[in-house]
């Protein structure tokens, strides 16, 4: 509790722990109310320019919590239904209004609004949001080269088969023709040897016959006085 010219007040902490709700949640409702009511200085402040709830603000904003639950309405809708009257005043009379809170008070408070507040959280969601939308198309066009280099892949693949049953194919006739042209080659030297041998037999023939022919021998009388 915290004494503000002679009157009690509770710090944050201490009314989210009344009204059993968190600070945060406090933080937004008192937000919406000097918003709707178009009070920035609506609460109590201390010397840091925290907000400080009076027994008034805390039963007010435990009205709010209560309608908002029970009757299923907006904060806005439960916090204008509560503060409907205040409302009225502070627009027909605001300075009246504002004279009513502690000099000391007034002089210190500064007008917040829970919008800027909001402002650098909307930015930095606004970037990640960028960012996460870039991520995801880079992950894309990385899909895309993949796919695109598998196609390429399966056709070198299928290109590498081809040329080899070509390669294959080709042997294989090498193989055929050098085959025949062996086999043709050794038929056309056996028959050459058999026609060179054919001769040979020919001429051996006549020599045998030529050596067959006997000579008559001459008699010692011819042959001395060189007679046939």
């Amino acid at each position: 509790m915290k004494n503000v010219s002679g009157q009690e007040y509770q710090t944050p902490r201490q009314a989210a722990d009344t009204l059993d709700i968190s600070p945060q949640t406090l933080r937004a409702y008192s937000g919406l109310v000097e918003k709707t009511t178009g009070r920035t200085d609506y609460f109590q402040r201390d010397q840091n320019n925290g907000r400080l709830y009076s027994a008034q603000n805390i039963t007010d904003l435990a009205q709010v919590n209560q309608i908002k639950k029970e009757h299923s309405k907006t904060l806005k809708d439960a916090i204008s239904e509560v503060f409907e009257q205040q409302i009225i005043k502070s627009a027909e009379a605001a300075d009246s209004t504002a004279a009513t809170l502690p000099t000391a008070a007034a002089t210190s408070a500064t007008p917040q609004v829970s919008d800027d507040s909001l402002a650098p959280i909307l930015y930095t969601l606004k970037q990640l949001t960028d960012q996460n939308a870039q991520v995801v198309t880079q992950i894309q066009q990385l899909k895309e080269q993949l796919d695109e280099t598998n196609h390429n892949y399966e056709h070198l693949v299928k290109a590498i088969e081809v040329r080899n049953t070509s390669m294959d194919v080709a042997s294989q006739a090498a193989a055929t023709s050098s085959a025949a042209v062996v086999s043709s080659a050794a038929s056309a030297t056996s028959n050459t040897t058999s026609q060179a041998a054919k001769p040979n037999s020919a001429s051996s023939l006549s020599m045998a016959s030529s050596s067959a022919i006997t000579v008559p021998k001459k008699s010692f009388w011819s042959r001395l006085f060189n007679h046939d």
